[in-house]
């Protein structure tokens, strides 16, 4: 029985910080988008996408 506790607490940690993650890299993005307004860049979840794809190749 104690290692479903175990692994409950695991799973809900991951769950908070995988949350944690996501909320400082939205932030992060944000505040990027903010400080670089270019208007011929896209927009939203793709523009980011696309800017992690361009990082991985390179």
């Amino acid at each position: 029985m104690q290692s479903r506790t175990h692994t409950g607490h695991r799973a809900r940690n991951a769950v908070v910080l995988a949350l944690i993650v996501a909320a400082v890299w939205a932030g992060a993005a944000l505040t990027r988008g903010a400080a670089q307004a270019d208007p011929s860049a896209p927009t939203g979840p793709v523009a980011h996408f696309s800017r992690v794809v361009e990082l991985v190749r390179s």
